[in-house]
Formats: structure tokens, C-alpha cells, sequence
């Protein structure tokens, strides 16, 4: 069985709003274990500012964890000495979600892709670098690259740009990818290419991804065979194959993010029954709810619910934090 690439266990991350500790905290993760193996592809799902993005931020190193342990290949990435966490930092790249903000607007294409070859001294001079760049282009679907090298990031479309970010990710042949919403920002007509362009690059290069969105459709079409976790206020509340969870979700949350999903065929659509939240506002996430966060929200929840925090546990092949997954009533399974 392939090992694990890189593993989170138990990682808390809070943040303090203003200097003074008597300030509000922000609990961003929560008490979240999750793995990702050699070639991988994993789903993140949620909605905006449950905390995806810090996960993912926390899994390449950009943010240390407040608590709990980031294993890369066995090893806690925060004891590592300076040279094993360079190693580390080159195998774990992100693809942020504004590809504008993401690129220096002063520096040409060529400057932004060839800074990675010779930090790292994969080219022996800007010559060489300059071919590597112009060969990296080609992969991204950039011709001729000639038109592309000494151009600055306004001079292209978004989703050139994102392929430039995602270009500069793969140039160091990473095992794992971070990519944070990748698609959100680029035109409708081009997220399939992007996404088609990341899935070979895992088939060819055996490059990991954890793939963040809120976007259920997209998360479906590229991880495939893949797995999914949900993630609701900072917490993981389901997770497993995605054809299982996203055919027989077991989670509430999970069932009323896929009810509000429309449905082209209009005889499914009349026939879909939604779930009726008992409230649709988002709690705060500086003061969240006591027990499960979700259970304000839950129209099954019960006093255990309020009380008790639920934890991951293996339930019809993935795994679920509810206290009353059992219960659910299987018509209400989408």
C-alpha cells in the first residue's frame, strides 16, 4: 500500500485578532487528520471561510500550525533541520487562487519561471534557464513560448496567467500540489482545459494534489476516482472515495450543500427535495457553537449534539463526525 507523502495529525491553527489576548481568536482548524499518498488526488470542500485555505497553507509550510504535528514522509517538517525542510518546501508547491496577485507585475514571465532554476540550481546560467522555461511553457500549452518569455502578467488572460502559476509550481516536479481554487477566477469556457492540464500533469509525473474548492462540480470532474473531504467551520466532517460520499452523503452538511446544487434534468429537479436548515446564516466563527458546529443548522440535531464535539470515525467506508449518522433517514440521502 503507498505510503503517505504527507500527513496531518491533529493540527490546530488559531488566529488573535489584535495584540491584546483578550481580543477575539479565530479558530481557523480544528483537531484536523488527514493524509494525502504518493500520487493522490484529494478534494477539499466547503464553503468560503471554513478554513480551506489555511489547511492548505499549513500543509506546504507557509503557516505553522498552533498545534499538532505535519508529517512529510514520517518526518515533522517543524524538527526538521534547515537543509531537510528546503528539500521538503521544493516538493510541496501552491497554486493560489488570484493568479494576478500571484505573479510580481514588474517582472516578465521568464523572470517569474526561471527564479525556481536558479534558486535551486537546476540551470547552470540564464541561457539554460531560459530554455527550461520556454520547454515548461510548452507543457502548460503556452505556443509558441516565444510570446509569452518577456511579456508581463497584465499582457495576458487569466487563465494564461493561471497557467504560468501552475507552471511555476511544476518546475521543481514537486510530489504534491496545492491547488487553492484554482478555476474560480477564469472564465467558465476554459476551467475544463486547467483542470484536464492538472490531471496530466499527476498521470505523467505522479504529482499529488489536494484540489480546495466550494465548487462540487468541478471537485467531481477532476478527482475521479479520487477521495473527498468536507469541511465545514474548520472542522472535517466527512471524508472518503467521492463516488460513495458524494452518492450516499451521510453527513447533514454534506446532504445540504449537494441539495442546493441545480440539477439540469427538470423531472430531477421537481422531484429533489431540499433540506430544510433550521437557519442559513453562517455562525461566527469567533464564538462558535458548543458540540458539533453544525448542529444550530441541523434539522436532526439532538441535545448530544450541543454537548459533545464528534469526532472522525469509519462509518460505510469513509469517514463522519455525527453523533447521529445512523439516523439519518436513508430517503433524505441525495
Amino acid at each position: 500500500m503507498t505510503k503517505p507523502i504527507i500527513e496531518l495529525k491533529d493540527v490546530n491553527m488559531t488566529f488573535k485578532r489584535g495584540w491584546l489576548l483578550r481580543r477575539a481568536q479565530l479558530q481557523a482548524v480544528v483537531k484536523a487528520s488527514l493524509d494525502i499518498k504518493e500520487g493522490e488526488i484529494l478534494a477539499l470542500v466547503g464553503e468560503s471561510g471554513c478554513g480551506k485555505t489555511t489547511l492548505g497553507k499549513i500543509m506546504v509550510g507557509l503557516l505553522r500550525p498552533t498545534s499538532g504535528q505535519v508529517l512529510y514522509k514520517g518526518r515533522d517538517i517543524w524538527a526538521m533541520p534547515k537543509g531537510e525542510f528546503r528539500e521538503y518546501r521544493r516538493n510541496a508547491q501552491i497554486v493560489h487562487q488570484d493568479s494576478y496577485a500571484a505573479l510580481n507585475p514588474v517582472r516578465t514571465i521568464y523572470q517569474s519561471l526561471s527564479a525556481p532554476f536558479l534558486h535551486y540550481h537546476l540551470a547552470k546560467n540564464r541561457r539554460e534557464a531560459r530554455e527550461k522555461v520556454a520547454e515548461l511553457l510548452e507543457l502548460m500549452g503556452l505556443t509558441p513560448p516565444e510570446e509569452f518569455l518577456d511579456k508581463y502578467p497584465h499582457q495576458l488572460s487569466g487563465g494564461q496567467r493561471q497557467r504560468v502559476v501552475l507552471a511555476r509550481a511544476v518546475s521543481l516536479r514537486p510530489k504534491l500540489i496545492v491547488a487553492d481554487e484554482p478555476v474560480s477566477m477564469i472564465d467558465v469556457s476554459l476551467r475544463l482545459s486547467i483542470l484536464d492540464l492538472m490531471h496530466r500533469l499527476n498521470e505523467e509525473f505522479g504529482i499529488a494534489f489536494l484540489y480546495i474548492t466550494h465548487d462540487l462540480a468541478t471537485a467531481r470532474y477532476f478527482v475521479k476516482g479520487g477521495r473527498i473531504a468536507v469541511m465545514y467551520l474548520g472542522q472535517l466532517v466527512e471524508m472518503g472515495k467521492l463516488g460513495e460520499v458524494i452518492g450516499r452523503p451521510r453527513h447533514p452538511y454534506l446532504q445540504a450543500l449537494l441539495s442546493a446544487v441545480p440539477v439540469p434534468d427538470p423531472k430531477k429537479a421537481r422531484e429533489k427535495r431540499p433540506l430544510p436548515l433550521k437557519s442559513l446564516e453562517f455562525p461566527d466563527p469567533t464564538k462558535p457553537p458548543s458540540g458539533c458546529r453544525f448542529h444550530p443548522r441541523c434539522p436532526y440535531a439532538e441535545e448530544i449534539c450541543a454537548q459533545e464535539v464528534p469526532v472522525l470515525r469509519p462509518l460505510d467506508g469513509r469517514l463522519i463526525a455525527c453523533h447521529l449518522a445512523e439516523k439519518i433517514p436513508e430517503w433524505h440521502l441525495l
